[in-house]
């Protein structure tokens, strides 16, 4: 079955905004350090460290399967 290029393009552009997302989460985790830091919560800064490792690997993982599958 063979999706509509308007519905892949909404879709690229809905993992688009995903990604930014991701990137501005990713961007507000050192403030939240600090401020668990400041808390002495030792179990939300691993929690928070362990957020940033995973959005580490998927965010440059997402966007180039974007760049991959929109080029088809």
């Amino acid at each position: 079955m063979r999706i509509p290029p308007e519905s892949l393009e909404w879709r690229f552009k809905r993992l688009r905004s995903i990604v930014s997302e991701w990137e501005i989460r990713y961007n507000q985790l050192p403030e939240q350090v600090i401020s668990s830091f400041e808390a002495f919560d030792m179990d939300s800064i691993q929690l928070l460290a362990e957020e940033r490792r995973n959005l580490e690997r998927l965010i440059p993982e997402m966007q180039e399967f974007i760049s991959r599958w929109e080029e088809c």
